[in-house]
């Protein structure tokens, strides 16, 4: 099974989000993802031959995408991903009235190409490190690896 996971990271928070995904879909699934650097990509058919597909974002500011992701967001709209399976995850601030709306963004952007989101969208404040956070990351691959 292909399943990618493409992330943009300024702080290290998504990436370090991103890693630890990766790591307990392994070690709970026995599943290997694929992890993408947005800023590595030279067009957007990275994920084309993908099964299924993660996109971790971080919301910047006042609920701006991030700019490394934009282009990216856009490109989405011209994507046929019937039948794909995918989710989003991010990271974010609550000191910032508009929390992890980029998360939100992607969320409506890739329904639209057809794909299929068998989970809630995952936010995480900062990093990962409570209780909630981890039973709720627990909560998404189980949701998103039954779908598979």
């Amino acid at each position: 099974m292909n399943i990618k996971l493409v992330y943009a990271s300024l702080t290290g928070n998504t990436e370090m989000l991103s890693d630890l995904m990766i790591e307990k879909f392994e070690e709970k699934k026995g599943l290997e993802l694929e992890k993408l650097f947005i800023e590595d990509m030279e067009n957007f058919d990275f994920l084309d031959d993908a099964d299924a597909f993660i996109i971790a974002t971080y919301t910047y500011g006042d609920g701006e995408l991030p700019e490394e992701m934009e282009d990216f967001f856009e490109a989405l709209a011209d994507k046929n991903f019937d039948g794909k399976i995918y989710g989003v995850i991010g990271t974010g601030d609550t000191v910032y009235e508009q929390y992890c709306v980029c998360v939100d963004q992607f969320d409506e952007q890739i329904a639209k190409t057809g794909a299929i989101n068998p989970t809630l969208n995952l936010k995480i404040e900062i990093e990962a490190d409570t209780d909630e956070d981890f039973e709720n990351i627990d909560k998404f691959i189980e949701d998103f690896s039954a779908a598979l």
